[in-house]
């Protein structure tokens, strides 16, 4: 299940995509991150997608629960923004 959320503060620097993946197979391969940064064709920010169910080759996103933070959030400059997406994610069909 894929779910998609509109974060106008989002930059764009995709290193939530980086550290997602390194999150879950210690490689740098977004193609398998639980969460994807989408280009808007108008307004400001991104759209980021977000897995709860495996996609493809993208893992499903887990909420870190093995770590004392997630780790696409701990570098992400809007981090109260991602989380909050997060935790809506987590909380659907929980």
């Amino acid at each position: 299940m894929e779910k998609m959320f509109d974060m106008p503060t989002c930059g764009g620097c995709r290193t939530c995509e980086l550290a997602c993946s390194f999150k879950h197979t210690g490689e740098f391969a977004p193609i398998v991150s639980s969460l994807k940064i989408v280009d808007k064709r108008d307004g400001v920010g991104f759209f980021v997608s977000l897995v709860k169910g495996e996609e493809g080759a993208r893992l499903a996103c887990d909420g870190c629960k093995d770590r004392p933070s997630r780790l696409c959030v701990d570098f992400c400059k809007e981090k109260e923004d991602l989380d909050r997406m997060i935790d809506d994610l987590m909380k659907k069909d929980s």
